[in-house]
């Protein structure tokens, strides 16, 4: 494995085409699940429409499923499987929300709240703080029947 966050840092705060670019780019060159769930995760969030944006969503929580705790140290010191579940689920929640797929995403939803308790020890509590009120946020829209 290499030092991904060090390719990912760069990516990350290109202009949105560049930065897909990149990280279509780093999907290309990594092999490993750790890697991929995370790039995964964040090329979601530069997809062109919210059928690629679940496509990559998916992809990084079927990666998800062969993680372990020391393979995300050694990526970074403060990341462990349960507590970058409640976002990957989350995600993909929201992006089934907007595509009106209201009951698989108030599935996600509870799945992400199961794992709040990963929460509770975060190294940054503003993150935990965000992922709580995001899944309201979500919750809320699901309820409401809102697909914006």
């Amino acid at each position: 494995m290499y030092d991904l966050m060090a390719k990912l840092g760069p990516a990350l705060t290109a202009a949105p085409m560049d930065r897909k670019r990149e990280l279509d780019a780093l999907w290309a060159e990594i092999d490993d699940h750790a890697a991929r769930c995370i790039v995964a995760h964040y090329r979601a969030d530069v997809a062109d429409d919210i059928d690629a944006e679940v496509g990559w969503d998916e992809l990084a929580l079927a990666e998800a499923v062969h993680l372990n705790d020391d393979e995300l140290r050694a990526i970074h010191p403060t990341l462990s499987v349960a507590g970058f579940l409640p976002s990957l689920h989350l995600n993909l929640a929201d992006g089934y929300r907007r595509q009106g797929r209201f009951a698989e995403a108030a599935d996600r939803l509870q799945t992400s709240r199961e794992f709040d308790f990963a929460l509770d020890g975060a190294a940054d509590p503003t993150y935990a703080a965000g992922i709580r009120e995001a899944q309201r946020v979500v919750g809320d829209k699901i309820a409401a029947g809102d697909r914006s």
